[in-house]
């Protein structure tokens, strides 16, 4: 049902813009949670604009290129696990790294330093940042700087993510990966400066002891080898902005988009499945909504991504996290 008003959606936009699109649609059957759906409308409808608008070339620009006269767009759906991920794809001219960085520093929304410092990977997460418009004059359909954004931090609202990959010359694929329900999630419930907190099970990989000489300095920062595979060491005291009051015990090794990391805890209670409320009025950085504990206590439900997201503790994510970089304060008993 969500599906069904975009290809009309996108032929009209199609003709005003003068460009041939045929939008496909796969998956429409996928059942989700009714209460996403209409807070899923509104950044579908922005991502298919786009791909209309800023992804597929015009006819003549197609041909020039050998490809045929009509773009092709995807619009899937399809059952992962505990998940439902949805992707947007187009065939179109896709989106130059060094472009996205010259647009973010022209705009003023990073320096010349920090651009340099990107690889093109992390140069495409700058089309999040607010205010970020690869057009030159504003229109009817863009180039106001608002949207991406705006998609990404609803799609959080949902407990979701949304990644992007993207080839020059054959196309971008945006991809928004959320839970099957907003009422119940699988967690792994851990441990840090004596209080407890979830993270999202689909993130998990495995949970790993921590012994200190294992932990190597790589480019200043701290790594271990799982497996042959060098991965970074964040400390969850670290991100929430706390003082550690122990060495970490234990490391829960997590995939977060593309990128794998461990996250340093100090002990872990386990697995569960949460009833998970949203905060009314107030959002934490980092802070997805709250759960109750089996003796009643609160226990806060992270959003992983948007705790990566801060600048001060991860120089190289450059997307912007929600609100202040302030401490997480600790929770006391009422």
């Amino acid at each position: 049902r969500l599906f069904q008003k975009y290809p009309r959606l996108a032929r009209d936009l199609a003709r005003q813009l003068g460009k041939e699109v045929e939008l496909v649609i796969i998956g429409e059957e996928t059942e989700l949670d009714k209460t996403m759906i209409e807070d899923l409308n509104d950044p579908l409808v922005h991502l298919v604009r786009n791909a209309v608008d800023h992804g597929v070339e015009t006819p003549e620009e197609r041909v020039a290129v050998g490809k045929k006269p009509q773009s092709v767009i995807e619009l899937s759906a399809q059952q992962v696990g505990d998940h439902i991920l949805i992707e947007i794809t187009d065939d179109g001219k896709g989106m130059r790294a060094e472009m996205l960085r010259r647009k973010a520093v022209e705009k003023g929304l990073i320096d010349l330093e920090t651009a340099n410092s990107l690889d093109d990977k992390q140069a495409l997460q700058l089309i999040f940042l607010p205010g970020f418009s690869t057009k030159d004059q504003i229109s009817n359909v863009s180039g106001r700087g608002v949207g991406m954004d705006v998609v990404r931090t609803n799609i959080q609202k949902l407990n979701g993510r949304i990644d992007i990959n993207s080839e020059v010359g054959e196309g971008t694929r945006i991809s928004i990966s959320l839970p099957l329900t907003l009422a119940i999630l699988p967690v792994l419930v851990v441990k840090v400066c004596n209080q407890p907190f979830a993270v999202p099970l689909a993130m998990v990989r495995e949970i790993i002891p921590i012994q200190q000489d294992s932990i190597q300095e790589v480019s200043g920062r701290p790594t271990i080898v799982v497996r042959d595979e060098i991965l970074p060491v964040r400390s969850l005291a670290d991100l929430l902005g706390w003082q550690p009051t122990q060495e970490a015990q234990f490391g829960v090794l997590m995939q977060s988009a593309e990128r794998a990391f461990i996250l340093a805890i100090d002990a872990f209670v386990g697995r569960d499945d949460v009833v998970i409320k949203p905060l009314q009025n107030i959002r934490p950085r980092g802070v997805a909504g709250a759960t109750l504990s089996g003796d009643g206590s609160v226990v806060l439900v992270l959003d992983m991504e948007d705790l990566l997201s801060d600048p001060s503790a991860n120089q190289q994510n450059v997307t912007p996290a929600l609100g202040n970089n302030a401490a997480m304060p600790r929770l006391t008993a009422a």
